[in-house]
C-alpha cells in the first residue's frame, strides 16, 4: 500500500513552518508532485522513500555525505562513541584529536574551534574578522549561512537594515570589483566561497590574495562546500591559494552535524576574547565520525572523484548537444549545477521537465549536483543514459512543457546563481 506522502506533508506543514528544517529540503525547491517528499534511508549512493522505491542520488544530503550513505567506518565511529557517552561537562579529547588533524590536513590551519553549522563558523570568522582589525565592513562573495550580517544580503525579513551599512559584495572572477571596494577603506575582512558555481580563473584567486595583503584585509574562505571534496585539504590546496581563515563543515564528517573554523593563529587567538561558544560544539558523536572520516579520506584517491565528476560533465554535455539543447553545466567535478540556456523562454520549465524525466527514471538530482566515493562509473554511465531520454523528451515538447509538466516548477528562494 503506497504511503500517502500528500496528506503526510499537509500535516508536516501545519506543525513546522514549511515543512522541514532546511529550506533546500522543501518540495518547491524539486519538482513538487513527482519527488518523493519523504526519505526513510539511504545507503551508499542509494535513497529509499517511504513507498520502498531506490533513487541513485547526486544531492548527498545537501553535500555533507562524502564516502557514502551509511558507511560503515563512520557509523561504528558513532556506535563505539555513543558507549561511553555523547556529550560531557568537561572537555574531551577527542577535540585535540580532530583540531590536529585538521592542522595536519588543510594548508591554512593553525588553530581550529568546532561549531554544528556552516552559518556557525562563517559567524565566527567575520566575527575574528572585525576583531582583529577593529574595522567593520566586510565584502562578499557567494553563499555564507543565514546569519544577520549575511541574510541581509538575500532574505532581509527580520534582520535590521543598518546591517546594509556594513556588508557589501563583490563579482566571483572579478578582480576589479574586489579592488574598487577595498579601496573604500574600513575593510575588516573578505568572505568568499574559493569556488562558488563558476570556476575559478587563472590567476583571479592569487589576485584576491593579493589584494586582501595590500590592502590590510583577512581573506576567508567558505569551504564549508569545498571543503574535504575538492581533496583532502579542501580547494586552497587543490588550487594552491591559503586564506588567513577558513570555514569547514558538510562532508568534514560524513552527515554527521559538525563544522570547524580554521586558520593561522595570529587570527585565530582573537577567540580567546571575542565571544564564540555553544553547548554543543564538543559533541562527542560527531567529532568520533569526524575523526575516522578524514582518517578514512587520507586512504582515498581523490582523483577518483574528479574523474567521475569530468565523466559525467562530459555526458551531460554531449547528451544535450546530441539534441540541439543550449545548457550551462557549471562547476567542476566534485560539483555541479544545471540549468538550461536563459535565451529559451521558459527555461525554469525545461530544467523542471528534464528533472522530472530524470526522477522517474529513479534517478534524484537538485539544483547543485555532488559526486562521492561510493558513485561508481556504472552510476555514471547510467545517469547519462537516462539524461539521453530526458533531454529527448525536453526537447520533443519544448512548446508543450506546461502540458507535459507533471508536477510544479522549482521556486529560487535564497541563491543567486555565482
Amino acid at each position: 500500500m503506497k504511503t500517502n506522502q500528500e496528506k503526510l506533508w499537509k500535516k508536516a506543514v501545519e506543525l513546522m513552518p514549511r515543512g522541514t528544517q532546511t529550506m533546500s529540503k522543501c518540495p518547491d525547491q524539486f519538482v513538487d508532485g513527482v519527488y518523493p517528499k519523504f526519505i526513510k534511508k539511504a545507503k551508499g549512493a542509494y535513497m529509499w522513500d517511504l513507498d520502498g522505491n531506490k533513487y541513485l542520488d547526486f544531492m548527498c544530503g545537501l553535500g555533507p555525505i562524502i564516502l557514502g550513505y551509511n558507511h560503515k567506518r563512520t557509523n561504528d565511529a558513532v556506535k563505539n562513541q555513543i558507549k561511553d557517552g555523547m556529550i560531557f561537562s568537561l572537555p574531551t579529547v577527542l577535540e585535540q584529536e580532530l583540531a590536529q588533524l585538521i592542522v595536519d590536513t588543510v594548508p591554512c590551519a593553525e588553530q581550529v574551534r568546532f561549531a554544528k553549522n556552516g552559518t556557525d563558523v562563517d559567524l565566527a570568522a567575520v566575527r575574528i574578522a572585525r576583531s582583529y582589525t577593529d574595522k567593520e565592513k566586510i565584502l562578499k562573495c557567494g553563499y555564507h549561512g543565514w546569519g544577520d550580517w549575511h541574510g541581509i544580503t538575500l532574505r532581509p525579513y527580520g534582520i535590521p537594515s543598518c546591517l546594509k551599512d556594513v556588508i557589501d559584495e563583490f563579482e566571483y572572477n572579478n578582480l576589479d570589483s574586489l579592488e574598487k571596494l577595498l579601496k573604500k577603506g574600513d575593510v575588516a575582512g573578505v568572505i568568499m566561497e574559493a569556488q562558488a558555481l563558476t570556476a575559478p580563473e587563472p590567476g583571479f584567486l592569487e589576485g584576491v590574495r593579493k589584494l586582501t595583503t595590500k590592502y590590510g584585509a583577512i581573506l576567508i574562505f567558505d569551504e564549508v562546500v569545498t571543503g574535504f571534496r575538492w581533496g583532502l585539504g579542501g580547494a586552497q590546496e587543490h588550487y594552491g591559494v591559503t586564506p588567513d581563515l577558513c570555514c569547514l563543515g558538510k562532508a568534514m564528517a560524513n552527515g554527521m552535524p559538525l563544522s570547524a573554523i580554521a586558520g593561522k593563529k595570529e587570527f585565530m587567538q582573537e577567540l580567546n576574547h571575542a565571544f564564540f561558544s555553544m553547548t554543543f560544539g564538543g559533541e562527542c558523536l560527531s567529532l568520533a565520525a569526524s575523526i575516522e572520516t578524514i582518517e578514512e579520506l587520507k586512504t582515498k584517491d581523490y582523483g577518483y572523484i574528479w574523474k567521475l565528476g569530468n565523466m559525467l560533465d562530459k555526458g551531460i554535455k554531449d547528451t544535450a548537444e546530441k539534441h540541439g539543447l543550449d545548457i550551462n553545466f557549471a562547476g567542476s567535478a566534485p560539483r555541479h549545477n544545471l540549468t538550461f540556456s536563459d535565451t529559451y523562454e521558459d527555461s525554469v520549465g525545461m530544467k523542471a521537465v528534464f528533472y522530472q524525466e530524470m526522477v522517474k527514471q529513479k534517478i534524484l538530482f537538485s539544483s547543485v549536483l555532488y559526486i562521492q566515493f561510493s558513485h561508481t562509473e556504472d552510476d555514471i554511465i547510467k545517469t547519462i543514459e537516462a539524461s539521453d531520454k530526458a533531454f529527448k523528451f525536453v526537447k520533443d515538447n519544448i512548446n508543450n512543457l506546461d502540458n507535459v509538466l507533471e508536477g510544479k516548477k522549482s521556486v529560487e528562494i535564497f541563491r543567486k546563481n555565482t
